[in-house]
């Protein structure tokens, strides 16, 4: 189950989209830095494979993702 941050997240994600290109392609590290996530969000998000933001999401909030 995400957490609130990882929520927001994604919701930054699919309302901004200069914030979800920058978080697929290649500047996650950069983006992710500044979001005040914890350890384990941090690395979880990092872990993530995926070029769409379905994708993205999906690997998060599937079961045995993240939080599970």
């Amino acid at each position: 189950m995400p957490t609130r941050r990882i929520d927001e997240l994604v919701w930054m994600a699919l309302t901004d989209s200069a914030f979800r290109q920058r978080l697929l392609n290649g500047q996650r590290r950069e983006v992710v830095a500044v979001l005040g996530l914890t350890e384990t969000e941090r690395q979880a998000v990092l872990a993530v494979k995926a070029d769409t933001l379905d994708d993205f999401a999906g690997a998060l909030c599937q079961p045995g993702g993240f939080g599970a």
